[in-house]
């Protein structure tokens, strides 16, 4: 978690967080009319949820964590100077223009100019990064490197290669004084001893939050590996494995590939072997929503279409949106996203393991 700078500390769920870069959605979501059955033993035998034992840490937040924290946001407002002497070392960051060739002909996808270049931090391939090490702000040179026989290009896998290579400047990071007037030109606090506590209890809150979920899933496993499915409803698992299916044709046409292509391009799976896949993704996705539904149905948890909408509300507020903004940004509704993409279960998880966590057992 990060502290606001200019607000001061926010909370944000990692539900909240992912709402931030979904793109793909009516003002009142209701609730699916799946499941809808009066005797769940007919599918499952519902393993036991009450007393389940679960390990719960200690949190605590070192000085190092906090120093950590502080020193990035010192980064943030920091300022950056393109400096055009000086030698490259394995801690610099450069920028750059290099043209790729191979036996004196430049290849495909081999060239690039104005790029910024963590020598210490890239995915170049192996002795790249090394190769400008010593060299100077404004010099122009070969690199000799050999790709790997792996490389995902065959053309050029296991190929000698030369990189001439120009470094335009180094790129260095003026950090400003960590100090009281730091503090107050950039937080809501008024100097270091009270602005280092918030990051503190902030990052205390981050990780009981973690920790909680991480509990909830403990125990939430527990209960599936007790259960035993008796047969599963047809018309939830055909409905639950069309869609699969159906999104991942969805990938493969966005993609421009054949779906067949597409699984064996970017899966390395046949259609078959893809099939198997998801009949068994779709099983386990439809005994996990048997086991919610079972405990909601035995402890009368009573799930309405305002609560779940209560819930979509609350997910926008943490993440900073309202219902008009959220549609204007993403060109559809957090109830149509809802409705697309299952939220519904997200929701019915969180109802049900806040009645399960009170039966539950902390580890001492």
């Amino acid at each position: 978690m990060k502290v606001n700078r200019r607000t001061g500390i926010a909370a944000v769920s990692v539900v909240a967080l992912a709402l931030m870069l979904i793109t793909g959605c009516s003002r009142q979501a209701s609730i699916p009319d799946a499941y809808d059955y009066d005797d769940f033993s007919d599918y499952i035998d519902l393993g036991n949820y009450k007393g389940i034992e679960y390990q719960a840490p200690d949190n605590e937040v070192s000085d190092a964590e906090v120093r950590e924290y502080i020193e990035d946001a010192l980064e943030e407002t920091g300022t950056v100077r393109q400096v055009t002497s000086g030698v490259v070392t394995k801690d610099s960051v450069i920028n750059m223009d290099y043209v790729g060739s191979i036996d004196g002909v430049e290849f495909e996808g081999g060239a690039a100019s104005d790029v910024d270049f963590d020598i210490a931090d890239n995915n170049y391939i192996d002795g790249f990064a090394d190769g400008i090490i010593g060299h100077s702000a404004g010099e122009t040179f070969d690199l000799h490197v050999t790709f790997p026989e792996n490389y995902g290009n065959e053309d050029l896998a296991g190929r000698d290669a030369v990189f001439r290579t120009t470094i335009n400047y180094i790129i260095e990071e003026d950090l400003p004084e960590y100090n009281d007037q730091w503090v107050a030109d950039n937080t809501q606090y008024s100097d270091t001893a009270e602005y280092e506590e918030a990051v503190r209890n902030e990052l205390l809150a981050g990780k009981d939050t973690e920790d909680d979920s991480a509990e909830r899933l403990e125990v939430f496993n527990k209960i599936l590996d007790d259960t035993e499915v008796v047969k599963y409803p047809e018309e939830e698992l055909s409905a639950r494995l069309d869609k699969l299916i159906s999104s991942y044709k969805g990938y493969a046409e966005a993609n421009g590939e054949d779906f067949e292509d597409y699984l064996n391009s970017e899966m390395g799976i046949t259609e078959e072997q893809f099939n198997s896949l998801a009949e068994e993704a779709a099983e386990n996705a439809v005994k996990n929503e048997l086991v919610l539904h079972a405990i909601a149905s035995l402890e009368g948890i009573e799930l309405t279409s305002d609560d779940y909408n209560d819930y979509l509300l609350g997910l926008l507020e943490d993440a900073g949106y309202t219902q008009d903004s959220y549609k204007e940004e993403k060109g559809y509704t957090i109830q149509e996203y809802a409705e697309d993409n299952d939220l519904f279960t997200s929701y019915l998880y969180q109802r049900v393991m806040d009645k399960v966590m009170e039966y539950s057992v902390e580890k001492k």
